[in-house]
């Protein structure tokens, strides 16, 4: 008799409705922890560690899947919530094996969350920085670059008048004595991730595009090969010499 295997999708144990999941979705981990925990222990069941990761998962893939791959939960941050809760904070009780429980201190918080769920309430918890879970952190990487250089942030602060060559240097992490084929490597590589952040960050590409049409000369200078010092800005080769 052959036997089949069929991959059913995963559903949380807990939560019940998408009307429920949507307001769970508000709450910060520590509180969805608390929810999640409160609401198991009604059912009469005792959640160990991986199960509360994948039940935060389940509720909010958006909070709590990894960088890039949505489709992989992250206990990173469940386990670091989880281990304050059962430590300092005193809100969790019992062991990752054996399953958690509430305090009386976090079953009185469970009671209020229940209620704002239950009537849907919940103010959506605003964490500062918080991360954009639908990259990855290396791609993110030369984004967070940019946003620091002095060309986005004069612009950031109005202060579009002060931007200048070693701006546009910076920008794209060139010097004058960069290789040819380095030079045209990184604009390249800087080009692309401004196009591909641009969408949700405008100010940076207004500073690309800014200091592509004030320094145009230096671009294709950098583009060409290296030339002299009498090719270049006088103040950039005296900084050389």
């Amino acid at each position: 008799m052959k036997t089949t295997q069929t991959n059913l999708p995963l559903v949380s144990k807990v939560a019940r409705t998408a009307e429920e999941i949507n307001e769970l979705k508000k709450l910060s981990t520590e509180k969805l922890i608390i929810w999640i925990v409160g609401r198991s222990q009604e059912m009469g069941v005792k959640l160990t560690l991986e199960e509360l990761v994948l039940e935060c998962w389940l509720i909010n893939p958006e909070k709590h899947a990894l960088r890039g791959y949505p489709q992989f939960p992250d206990s990173r941050t469940v386990l670091k919530r989880a281990g304050e809760m059962r430590g300092k904070k005193g809100l969790l009780t019992g062991s990752e094996v054996s399953g958690y429980v509430l305090t009386e201190l976090s079953r009185r918080q469970y009671a209020d969350l229940r209620e704002l769920v239950a009537v849907q309430k919940v103010q959506a918890a605003r964490g500062y920085n918080a991360a954009d879970r639908t990259i990855s952190a290396l791609d993110e990487a030369p984004y967070k670059r940019l946003r620091k250089t002095p060309a986005y942030e004069k612009l950031a602060h109005g202060r579009e008048q002060e931007i200048v060559e070693t701006d546009f240097l910076y920008f794209y992490g060139v010097t004058w004595h960069t290789k040819r084929s380095v030079a045209h490597n990184r604009i390249k590589n800087v080009d692309a991730v401004v196009a591909a952040f641009e969408s949700r960050d405008p100010l940076l590409g207004r500073a690309r595009q800014l200091l592509n049409d004030k320094f145009q000369h230096v671009r294709k200078q950098l583009l060409e090969a290296n030339g002299s010092c009498s090719d270049r800005s006088s103040l950039s080769c005296s900084a050389s010499l």
